[in-house]
C-alpha cells in the first residue's frame, strides 16, 4: 500500500512529524512525537470498551473517590507522557509563541482518540478549552476521567509548566448519537472562578515519573520475533479500519496508548486498601477479553498474532494439559515499574480469550518474570476454574 494511503501516511497527514511512528514491526509500536528526543516510546492500542467498562465500573462502586482515583492517574499518565517525550512548554516557548506547540499535541491526541479537537488558547491565563468530537470513550458514556480531563490536565500542566493546571467537563451535548463536549484547562484559581457549581478534582502530585531512558530503550529495543503481521499489515488486509482519527474492529474503538500508562492503572490501584478497584480492574479486561478480543481469530495462534500486532509483544501458546494452560510474552512493553505490578490488565485479557476460545472459564495467576535475554518476558500459568 502506499505511504499516502497507509495508517502511517494518514497520521502524518493529521499533523504528526515523519518518522514519527513505526507499526510495520510486528510485536511493536512505537513513536515520538518531538525532535528533542531520539528515543521511540511504545505504544499499545487498547479497545475503548476495556476503559469504558473500568471507569464506570469503578465509579459506580466508589462513587466521588472513584472518579479522583481515575482523573489521578489520568493527569499523572498526560504529564509523564508530555515529560518524557520532551513536549514542548511555554519556558522555552513565552506567550503566544506556545500555541503552535499546543495545536500540534492536540492534533497528535487527535490521531486516534477523536475525529476533531479544536482547541482556543489564552496563553496569559494559562487557559485552553478544546471541542472534543467523537472522543473515545466520552462519546458513550457521556464523561471520561482517564484521558479528556486527567490526561489533558497532565499534558498541559507540562506544557505551562504549572501543577495546578486541572480540567473541566462542560457544554455535553448528544451528537448523532454520540457525547460531546468542552473541556477547559486551566490553573485551579481560574476554574474555580468561572465555574462555581463544579467540583474541580486536584493531582498535584506529578513526581518521580520518568524512566531511566537507557534502560527503557534497551529493553523495549526492537526485535526480530516469530510474528510475521504488524499492525500496518491487518490495516492493509482492512482487518482494522481506520477513518478520521477513528481505529474499529468490528465497529469496536481501538485507540494507542504508551506503555506507561498500563503500569500506572495498576500501581496506582494498589496504593488503595480495599482490593476491590483490582478486582474491578481484572473484571473489566476479563469481559472485554472474552466478548470482544477473542473474536479476532478462531484459534489461540490466530488470536496472539493480532494482540502481538497491537502492541503487546511477541505472544505464544506456550504449553496446555489438562489441569493448565501457559502463554509466553517475549519482549513486552517494559517500564521502570515492572517489578511493581502483577500485570493484572494481561492477566484479564488472557483470562477472558482462553476462556472464550476453550469453552471453560480460565484465570491466569502472576507471571514469571525475566530479563535475562534483554528484554522483559513473562510466563503466564492459568488454572481452570
Amino acid at each position: 500500500m502506499p505511504l499516502k494511503e497507509s495508517f502511517v501516511g494518514l497520521y502524518i497527514k493529521r499533523f504528526i512529524i515523519p518518522g514519527a511512528l513505526v507499526f510495520n514491526k510486528p510485536g511493536f509500536l512505537d513513536f515520538k512525537i518531538s525532535g528533542k528526543t531520539n528515543i521511540y516510546a511504545r505504544q499499545i492500542f487498547y479497545p475503548a470498551d476495556f476503559f469504558i467498562e473500568f471507569e464506570s465500573g469503578l465509579i459506580k462502586e466508589f462513587g466521588e473517590k472513584g472518579r479522583q482515583k481515575l482523573y489521578s492517574i489520568g493527569k499523572k499518565f498526560g504529564y509523564r507522557f508530555a515529560q518524557a517525550g520532551k513536549f514542548e512548554n511555554i519556558k522555552d516557548h513565552p506567550g503566544d509563541k506556545i500555541k503552535d506547540w499546543v495545536f500540534i499535541a492536540s492534533k497528535f491526541v487527535e490521531g486516534t482518540y477523536a475525529s476533531s479537537i479544536e482547541n482556543e488558547l489564552d496563553s496569559a491565563k494559562k487557559k485552553v478549552d478544546y471541542l472534543l468530537k467523537r472522543f473515545t470513550i466520552l462519546e458513550k458514556l457521556g464523561y471520561e476521567y482517564i484521558f479528556a480531563t486527567g490526561g489533558t490536565a497532565g499534558l498541559m500542566a507540562w506544557i505551562f509548566q504549572e501543577s495546578s493546571i486541572e480540567v473541566v467537563l462542560h457544554d455535553l451535548k448528544e451528537v448523532n448519537g454520540y457525547y460531546e463536549a468542552t473541556v477547559t484547562a486551566a490553573p485551579r484559581e481560574y476554574l474555580k472562578k468561572q465555574f462555581p457549581d463544579e467540583l474541580i478534582p486536584v493531582e498535584e502530585n506529578l513526581t518521580d515519573l520518568l524512566e531511566d531512558f537507557n534502560d527503557y530503550a534497551k529493553f523495549n529495543a526492537q526485535s526480530q520475533t516469530s510474528c510475521s503481521k504488524s499492525f500496518q499489515t491487518y490495516l492493509d488486509f482492512k482487518f482494522f479500519k481506520y477513518q478520521d482519527g477513528i481505529v474499529t474492529f468490528k465497529d469496536k474503538r481501538f485507540f494507542l496508548f504508551e506503555l506507561s500508562g498500563t503500569y500506572l492503572l495498576e500501581l496506582e490501584l494498589k496504593k488503595e486498601k480495599d482490593k476491590k478497584y483490582l478486582e474491578i480492574l481484572f473484571d473489566s479486561a476479563f469481559k472485554v477479553g472474552k466478548e470482544s478480543l477473542s473474536q479476532f481469530g478462531k484459534t489461540q495462534r490466530d488470536v496472539f498474532d493480532v494482540l502481538s500486532a497491537l502492541g503487546w509483544g511477541e505472544v505464544l501458546p506456550f504449553s496446555q494439559s489438562e489441569k493448565e494452560i501457559k502463554v509466553a510474552v517475549n519482549h513486552f512493553p517494559w517500564s521502570k515499574w515492572y517489578k511493581d505490578i502483577d500485570f493484572v490488565i494481561m492477566r484479564g485479557f488472557l483470562s477472558g480469550i482462553l476462556s472464550a476460545l476453550l469453552g471453560k472459564k480460565v484465570i491466569f495467576d502472576k507471571p514469571i518474570i525475566d530479563l535475562s535475554k534483554g528484554h522483559l518476558s513473562l510466563l503466564f500459568g492459568g488454572k481452570y476454574s
